[in-house]
């Protein structure tokens, strides 16, 4: 179908997508484009009731969320261009949620863990005096590293030891 090869043509000189990006796509595609004639429906005449029966083979086939959703992202693009070139009237990819996995919990540093982390910097420079105190400021707080990122100095107030964020 040259409507493949103009919609990745298109994602690699208007983004500039990679070759791995590319080679992802088009594999993505050619699985939906073999759905498409198992069916024996053109992309541009599938309802949102067959996009979702192509999500479930993915899901029976053992695809993890993510990936199932990587192949969703593949073919919403796809259909946008569909809808830019005149081919499709329609995006039946438009009101679909995308398939989330669960995303693991952290795990947690054991007590001598976390104290060699934080000693590991070499107080001797400014930059291990720096780096132990932002350790210090993660260890005692459970602050995630971007709100620490997102500190300022107006943040902190040193006299009465405590940071505002």
């Amino acid at each position: 179908m040259h409507e493949v090869a103009e919609y990745l043509g298109a994602l690699q000189s208007e983004r500039g997508a990679s070759r791995n990006t590319l080679a992802a796509y088009r594999r993505d595609l050619d699985d939906f484009l073999r759905f498409c004639r198992e069916r024996r429906r053109a992309p541009a005449a599938l309802a949102a009731d067959d996009v979702v029966g192509w999500i479930e083979r993915l899901r029976i086939r053992g695809l993890a969320p993510s990936s199932v959703a990587r192949r969703l992202s593949a073919v919403r693009g796809f259909y946008r261009h569909l809808l830019r070139e005149g081919v499709a009237r329609r995006d039946p990819t438009e009101h679909l949620d995308t398939p989330r996995g669960g995303r693991p919990l952290p795990r947690a540093l054991s007590r001598e863990s976390a104290n060699s982390l934080v000693e590991a910097p070499d107080t001797a420079r400014p930059a291990g005096v720096r780096d132990r105190a932002i350790l210090e400021l993660l260890y005692a707080t459970g602050m995630r590293a971007s709100e620490c990122l997102g500190l300022r100095l107006e943040d902190l107030n040193l006299a009465a030891g405590y940071v505002v964020c």
